[in-house]
């Protein structure tokens, strides 16, 4: 399955000099399928080491961090030449050797022409500062399949492209193509964009309520395994604690509110009831790739970093596939999209995906008396204000506060109707071209 990651590879292999790329991610996102794969079909020699499955290769990095003896000990452990000018190199699940982490740098600083990637699932995570070879690697964040991903993989490449097309250039829709756009994006609802759930998904598309079933197995599977990493990598206390977050943010997205909303401490964990006694979980959550977490702003003034606080935020989960796993949403319900006002927060998480798979970062979120927001995107000294209505109701009352107040030369409504025009500085589009903003 394609992913736009592809692209930002190819580029730094035509790089004449380029540091070692480092590729972050949620585990199960693809990174060690697109490394190999890149490497398969463009190098003579593709050489993967996995730190995961062979822990005898850690030996390799103790020593001394050397690139000369690092590289001629590989190869007689390899028993094979290890030429750099034909050759991708890759240290896959980097995080369970810092040392091999360490060593991109020597590598960067010795050997400027060799393709080196790596690859690590909880980077950051139990790591010391001195472990990152800050300033040495090129980092990138591969995120789950976006839904124009999704729809390549579909076999459909050619509709994507008209797609992006009319959502880059503002071209309206007409009905029967957003028709059609609509519901490939209800098939995404429900599927996410983790590559295995998309690929069993697929498999057995032509029988749509089995594959809806499989992917929603595979899903809950996945969700059992993030929970294991969790005790795995963070103690069982911690576990317990960061367990109990990542759980309550689906049932926090779901909830039926009235007033502001925002991230809810109380009753979150036992006997927790500040954001001070829950900053460790959600911070550890945010650098595993897990959840998105998004600040929020009670006033527009650049930087908008700095009227935020640090315990006013709302959080969403990295997939919307995993969102309905594990609120037990019915994957019929969801492709049918028939989750009358419950659908808004499904509507939000995923267009926050796909602005994160669009490179818009960073977002925010306004909330100003009783008026909200859902993201605001900052472009210079802009702010665009991005407000998402899951349904075909297009008023929208708080963007018309937001621009009698701070007067935003664009304004974006993203809803489920198929309008794609700016008219007077807000533009009107579908749910589905979120990433093209």
């Amino acid at each position: 399955m394609k992913r736009y990651l592809w692209d930002e590879l190819t580029a730094w292999q035509a790089l004449p000099k380029r540091k070692p790329m480092l590729i972050q991610g949620a585990r199960q996102v693809g990174k060690t399928w697109i490394l190999r794969r890149f490497g398969e079909s463009r190098f003579e020699n593709c050489i993967l080491l996995d730190f995961a499955e062979n822990k005898a290769l850690n030996g390799f990095f103790r020593p001394d961090l050397k690139p000369e003896r690092i590289l001629t000990d590989l190869g007689l452990y390899l028993d094979t030449d290890i030429t750099l000018e034909d050759t991708l190199l890759i240290f896959d699940e980097v995080q369970l050797c810092p040392e091999a982490l360490t060593s991109l740098k020597y590598f960067y600083e010795r050997y400027p022409e060799a393709y080196i990637c790596a690859s690590g699932s909880l980077l950051g995570i139990g790591l010391s500062e001195q472990n990152f070879p800050v300033g040495k690697v090129q980092r990138e964040w591969l995120q789950p399949m976006s839904f124009f991903e999704f729809v390549d993989a579909l076999g459909m490449e050619p509709f994507r492209r008209a797609l992006q097309s009319t959502g880059r250039d503002r071209i309206p829709l007409s009905q029967p193509i957003h028709e059609k756009a609509f519901g490939l994006f209800r098939e995404y609802l429900a599927c996410g964009g983790l590559p295995e759930v998309v690929r069993t998904y697929i498999g057995l598309r032509d029988t749509r309520v089995a594959a809806f079933r499989a992917a929603r197995s595979l899903q809950n599977e996945l969700v059992k395994s993030y929970m294991d990493d969790i005790a795995k990598h963070s103690g069982k206390l911690k576990a317990m604690r960061i367990a109990g977050v990542f759980n309550n943010i689906p049932e926090q997205l779901a909830r039926e509110t009235t007033g502001i909303r925002k991230f809810i401490f109380k009753d979150v964990l036992p006997g927790k009831s500040s954001y001070d006694e829950l900053e460790a979980p959600i911070e550890w959550l945010s650098q595993a790739g897990l959840i998105h977490r998004v600040p929020i702003c009670r006033t527009i003034q650049q930087p908008l970093a700095a009227y935020t606080a640090k315990n006013a935020f709302m959080l969403y989960l990295f997939d919307v596939g995993i969102l309905g796993a594990m609120l037990d949403l019915d994957s019929s319900v969801l492709y049918r999209y028939d989750l009358g006002q419950f659908k808004g927060f499904l509507a939000e998480n995923a267009v926050l995906n796909e602005m994160k798979c669009g490179g818009i970062t960073p977002v925010y979120t306004w909330r100003e008396g009783t008026s909200e927001i859902e993201f605001i995107v900052p472009r210079e000294d802009k702010a665009i204000p991005v407000e998402v209505k899951a349904g075909l109701n297009t008023k929208a009352k708080s963007m018309g506060v937001f621009r009698r107040k701070y007067s935003p030369e664009l304004a974006v409504l993203l809803s489920a109707q198929g309008a794609n025009q700016q008219d007077d500085g807000l533009l009107h589009a579908p749910l589905y071209l979120a990433s093209c903003l």
